[in-house]
């Protein structure tokens, strides 16, 4: 017995010896694979780390429903306003997400995706890219496509169409997207290799397959013809 406690005692003293700065560094990986595995923390210090705001922004709210903050919890509201706050990329994408197709607060919208997405999110980079291409303009435009290419080159394309959809599928939506038709047609007529397979052809959009990146790989289109068909594909979520 008087070597377990000794046991103890050392290493509860080995734990409470840690700087701060390194009791944060261990916190942050462990928030940002599982928030419950931090909320058991028990030591004093654990816990005082664990409300620094790298920690908060690091952490995991993936089992967090994606559903509007005032319906939920006083506690919850307050841990996903203090992650927001922090700038925890994941809680950004959610709030913009809201914004933009429940709240039509257009604005913020921009302000919450793009932050996220200069976080390297995924489904940021891709809603964000979308709603530009949806715009239009050439600035627009250039920009979508980028956002868009770099989420293919990532090789999460298919995981983004995923979770966007099972995202829209749990919102109220107020504001869908519409394309620009006037790009739409313009490149449909000017296109020398657009065709009626592809993407947006007869074989759709395969959601639930695991392997969806290649269905932008296997398509003889222009670049700018292979984003217009997502876009249109993106839109159908709306109707």
């Amino acid at each position: 017995m008087k070597f377990k406690k000794t046991k103890r005692n050392s290493y509860g003293s080995t734990i409470e010896s840690l700087s701060s700065d390194l009791l944060i560094e261990v916190l942050t990986r462990v928030a940002s694979s599982s928030f419950t595995d931090l909320f058991n923390a028990k030591l004093r210090n654990f816990l005082e780390a664990s409300k620094d705001t790298f920690v908060m922004k690091n952490i995991s709210i993936e089992k967090f429903p994606t559903i509007p903050w005032w319906q939920v919890k006083d506690e919850v509201s307050s841990f996903l306003k203090a992650c927001k706050e922090s700038g925890n990329p994941e809680v950004l994408y959610r709030q913009g997400m809201m914004e933009f197709f429940s709240w039509k607060k257009v604005e913020s919208e921009e302000e919450y995706l793009k932050r996220a997405m200069e976080m390297g999110h995924m489904e940021a980079s891709y809603v964000y890219g979308i709603i530009l291409l949806c715009k239009g303009g050439d600035s627009n435009e250039e920009q979508g496509m980028k956002l868009l290419n770099a989420v293919k080159k990532s090789r999460k394309l298919g995981e983004c169409r995923k979770r966007t959809r099972a995202f829209t599928l749990s919102m109220w939506i107020r504001n869908p997207i519409v394309k620009c038709q006037e790009l739409t047609s313009y490149h449909a007529n000017t296109c020398g290799r657009r065709n009626n397979g592809g993407i947006g052809g007869k074989r759709g959009w395969p959601w639930i397959e695991d392997d969806e990146d290649k269905d932008v790989e296997e398509v003889n289109y222009c670049e700018a013809c292979i984003w217009d068909d997502e876009v249109s594909l993106f839109c159908k979520l709306f109707r």
